[in-house]
């Protein structure tokens, strides 16, 4: 179900039993939007809302200002108003420090892959020299995390061992806590065995794309008081893009999240500690990730950060050969050294809809972009 019928009526009252009911903000600048409600109370404001409504195969978008959800809601009952209350809340409310960063703000996190068959060529790092280069390079131009993993996740990549991917990680990140950098460290694995032991180093941060799913990683979690990044996958990276199916992917996602953040705080997980990332091209069609960037906002009733990592990705190559064809011109591939651009357009989009956190292989270009958006868009 990838089409979403706009119309001028809801097709059940607000958060009645008979239709589920889901709000996304309509973002826009403080300057755009007077009076309007702060968005997760960072840099965008907000007074419209698309509410969508599902009820079986039937999925519709009604736009309204968000007074107006209140004011139905109300008309039906105390209890759809009391939820309507609650959604609105979530959307508001801003969301408290995360490892320490101001979530007020964005924030840019760099992608260091110690890896030799990561997706992106001129993102694997080989040698310890060059792993300096580039985490140096990308503190210096603005990141707030660097995310280093030992392990290629792209489409169709095989499970490495535990012992090989600490063989890649633990020397570089122990030789970079041992600096005392001025950034914070994010280790991407999914390897509970491997977050022990660079926890036990000093890392600050873990991000799962397996969402954190096992309880012995929700047990880690919640003793060691550490800040994660869960993701959305479907399968496993090698079979992930193998005909991956949802009903409406914004939806159902939404759906897996809001579970796992129940699941994780009653296993002791504060919700604090939890950002969200929907997992731009893992297990995804480019329909699918084209409606997770257009219903972002939605994400944001989760109450939690959403980090946002489109940089690079197949989805821009895609988008870019289809122009071709359009236009009558033959192109079949577009590698990812040639998809900066479209890295940046998404980046922009991401940062308009509030996302807390840009996970990017270009720090600088990335930055830049956010500074020239901010400069006219006050």
């Amino acid at each position: 179900m990838d089409f979403v019928k706009k119309t001028r009526y809801l097709i059940a009252p607000p958060y009645c039993k008979t239709a589920e009911t889901f709000i996304s903000p309509i973002p826009g600048s403080p300057s755009e939007i007077i009076d309007g409600l702060k968005l997760a109370g960072g840099w965008r404001c907000f007074k419209n809302l698309r509410v969508l409504q599902k009820k079986k195969n039937n999925l519709i978008e009604v736009q309204m200002p968000t007074q107006e959800l209140l004011k139905v809601a109300k008309n039906f009952s105390k209890t759809s108003l009391t939820e309507a209350e609650l959604q609105i809340n979530k959307l508001v409310n801003k969301r408290p420090p995360f490892a320490k960063l101001d979530m007020s703000k964005p924030h840019i996190m760099g992608v260091i892959n110690i890896t030799p068959d990561s997706f992106y060529k001129k993102s694997q790092t080989n040698n310890l020299n060059k792993f300096n280069k580039n985490f140096y390079h990308m503190i210096n131009n603005g990141a707030s995390i660097i995310d280093i993993g030992g392990e290629s996740s792209r489409p169709g990549a095989e499970k490495i061992s535990v012992v090989e991917e600490k063989k890649r990680v633990v020397g570089p990140l122990q030789q970079i806590v041992d600096r005392k950098v001025d950034s914070l460290i994010s280790l991407d694995s999914r390897n509970l065995s491997t977050m022990k032991t660079c926890h036990k180093i000093g890392v600050d941060i873990f991000n799962d794309i397996t969402g954190f799913k096992e309880t012995n990683k929700i047990e880690f979690i919640s003793k060691t008081n550490a800040p994660l990044i869960i993701m959305h996958m479907q399968k496993e990276p090698i079979n992930m893009q193998i005909n991956p199916q949802y009903s409406f992917a914004p939806i159902d996602i939404y759906k897996f999240f809001s579970k796992k953040i129940i699941d994780l705080t009653e296993g002791g997980v504060r919700k604090s500690n939890i950002v969200i990332d929907p997992g731009i091209g893992f297990g995804k069609t480019l329909s699918d990730n084209l409606n997770i960037l257009k219903y972002l906002p939605l994400f944001h009733g989760l109450g939690v950060p959403i980090l946002l990592g489109a940089s690079r990705k197949s989805l821009i190559g895609e988008l870019t050969i289809h122009d071709y064809k359009l236009r009558g011109k033959n192109k079949y591939k577009i590698k990812p050294s040639k998809r900066l651009s479209g890295s940046l357009a998404f980046a922009i989009h991401a940062n308009m809809c509030g996302v807390q956190i840009l996970r990017t292989h270009d720090v600088f270009e990335t930055n830049q972009a956010l500074i020239c958006q901010k400069s006219i868009n006050l």
